[in-house]
């Protein structure tokens, strides 16, 4: 888990210094890993988590697809 926070978000090179605010930070980021690692798994796609956040990120309607099957 640490390991996929660290490369996918860029954990370790956050520079906050509220330790609130890193709790927070650190909570955002693993439900954002566990919504795709869902969307993955249910959907069976083989495409790498990164491509998948990164579709996310360019189209606002693949994160709506992504929170769709999740509500499920």
């Amino acid at each position: 888990m640490y390991w996929l926070l660290d490369v996918h978000f860029g954990e370790d090179f956050c520079r906050v210094e509220d330790r609130n605010v890193q709790k927070n930070l650190n909570i955002v980021r693993k439900i954002a890993l566990s919504t795709i690692k869902d969307y993955k798994n249910k959907t069976a796609s083989k495409r790498p988590i990164s491509k998948l956040m990164f579709d996310c990120l360019l189209e606002s309607e693949n994160i709506l697809s992504v929170l769709a099957v999740n509500e499920n």
